[in-house]
């Protein structure tokens, strides 16, 4: 059995040490960060804006995340680098109190974004998917979404 792990088919059963490839997405760092989020700017729905206009003070209420809209870009300085720009949609009620001791919940939304770059693939492979893309030409897997999806990498010859 050979010390070296070679590409190609298997010639000897007893003893399988094949390379293979894996599909890793092409980010291979990650960050994990906690945010303090302050000062927000509150979108309230049309019906609230004149119980905000005429309250006397408004108390926070609660925020639930509705979205999270992903972007990754290549950075242009730095080969290899990545932004991955993120955009929190947030539901939030809040308290308005007018003249009497009865609070009236106000619902809006806030937006949050947040930005970090990360290490991906120095490569300058093409990368083709067989993975459903909405508003693609190809429809394959419109009718089963539960089959594995297959990558197709090709690098330029040298």
């Amino acid at each position: 059995m050979p010390e070296k792990v070679m590409p190609g088919p298997a010639e000897d059963l007893s003893g399988i040490r094949e390379a293979v490839c894996i599909h890793t997405r092409k980010i291979y760092d990650s960050c994990r960060d906690k945010d303090c989020i302050e000062d927000l700017r509150f979108y309230p729905k049309l019906q609230y804006v004149d119980v905000i206009n005429r309250a006397l003070s408004v108390k926070g209420g609660t925020a639930k995340l509705l979205y999270v809209y992903v972007d990754v870009e290549p950075v242009s300085f730095n080969r290899g680098f990545y932004t991955v720009d993120m955009r929190f949609f947030y539901s939030v009620t809040l308290q308005a109190y007018l003249s009497c001791p009865a609070p009236i919940t106000v619902e809006g939304l806030c937006v949050f974004d947040k930005r970090a770059i990360l290490f991906g693939s120095e490569g300058n492979a093409k990368i083709f998917s067989s993975e459903l893309r909405t508003g693609e030409p190809d429809l394959q897997l419109m009718s089963r979404s539960n089959l594995p999806i297959a990558v197709v990498e090709t690098g330029d010859a040298k």
